[in-house]
């Protein structure tokens, strides 16, 4: 792998979050890279999870062409969906193409005898984005394996050659509004053959706008030919925003398409068992390659959903289970104590106000004070 020279820089831009959500900081940093692959330097935006810096977890990665253009709209939309659990937390990583380059980035070079075996245009690219950018954040930020990587127009064609040319580097493309007229249509042939010779895999996201008969035709074919060699390990979803066109479409088609990637992630919206949440969260872990716990507050809202509906059984099992796995945390032990009460069991309350004062190391007299109004 060749050596990248990269410089930080750390800037720190304050958002207001509306609604509910209180004013945080939004976390970016900027890396220079001098690009053996490119010849010249390229710089990365790099937007981190606003709870990056207090969490030892590892995140999984957006990669975003156009990075100066559709970095903070992106990173707003993941801050929404994760804080409703709509998707992960992520890593968003914004590629800068200079404008007089953009092209040449992001498209493909029609293939001349003379070029055969060699790598131009958006080729040249994705090798830059694989053999430099990605082990660049992997070196330098806590990443899990799960990767991604969108685009919109140019870099909606970057990204599904991107998937016809490494079909193991991403896990998920998303392309919004790609370009596919682009040399008489060269990716729609490249497609073809790619489809023809293998099974491609992961989940691919494609969409289409109110646009010319030059953008919307060539995107039908594309539809076609998914449909046509469809498999069980290559996801697909199409969606058209008939009320917007070229330039509006990219907000809405990232938000639908980072929807469709963790389709699975949201919690349903009824009460949740123990054996429940347990299967969701092996779902979640499948599709982010990586073991999730069940969170002690998730657990501990579920059981007091059950406790509400005076499901005693399960209310308990829940709460048991989270106690054994969050063991030093006090709010565990209080919320089983509070559930044997509810349900009249004085003499398990007891056994676990016992076992609350010796297992939690940090107990000041107030907490030992509270603990013991509840069952005494």
């Amino acid at each position: 792998m060749r050596k990248a020279l990269i410089k930080f820089t750390l800037l720190l831009l304050v958002w207001t979050h509306c609604a509910v959500f209180a004013a945080g900081v939004i976390n970016i940093e900027e890396i220079d890279i001098d690009s053996a692959v490119l010849g010249e330097e390229r710089r990365i935006l790099v937007y981190l999870p606003a709870e990056y810096e207090n969490k030892k977890q590892h995140f999984p990665v957006l990669y975003i062409t156009d990075g100066d253009i559709q970095g903070m709209h992106t990173k707003g939309t993941l801050d929404f969906m994760s804080k409703l659990d709509q998707s992960p937390d992520m890593i968003v990583v914004g590629i800068v193409s200079p404008r007089h380059i953009r092209n040449q980035d992001l498209t493909l070079v029609a293939e001349s005898p003379e070029q055969k075996g060699t790598f131009e245009g958006a080729d040249r690219f994705l090798m830059f984005i694989e053999e430099e950018v990605i082990p660049v954040v992997k070196t330098n930020y806590r990443t899990l394996d799960y990767q991604a990587l969108s685009g919109t127009s140019h870099g909606g064609q970057f990204a599904i050659n991107a998937m016809i040319k490494r079909p193991c580097l991403f896990d998920g493309i998303i392309a919004i509004s790609p370009s596919l007229y682009w040399n008489e249509k060269q990716l729609l042939k490249l497609s073809e053959k790619a489809l023809k010779e293998r099974q491609l895999k992961g989940r691919l996201f494609l969409s289409i706008a109110d646009e010319e008969p030059i953008m919307t035709e060539p995107f039908e074919q594309l539809v076609n030919l998914f449909a046509h060699h469809s498999n069980e390990q290559l996801m697909v979803k199409v969606k058209k925003f008939e009320e917007e066109n070229h330039d509006s479409t990219t907000l809405p088609g990232q938000y639908h398409g980072l929807k469709y990637l963790f389709n699975e992630w949201p919690l349903p919206k009824t009460p949740m068992t123990l054996n429940d949440l347990q299967a969701h969260y092996a779902t979640r872990s499948a599709l982010l390659g990586v073991d999730l716990v069940i969170p002690e507050d998730r657990a501990n809202g579920y059981g007091q959903w059950l406790i509400y509906l005076n499901r005693e059984e399960d209310a308990l099992k829940l709460l048991e289970w989270n106690r054994s796995t969050y063991p030093q945390s006090l709010d565990t032990h209080v919320a089983l104590i509070k559930a044997y009460l509810h349900f009249n069991h004085a003499e398990q309350a007891k056994s676990s106000l016992g076992k609350a004062l010796k297992t939690v190391k940090e107990i000041d007299e107030a907490q030992r004070q509270l603990l013991q109004g509840l069952v005494l």
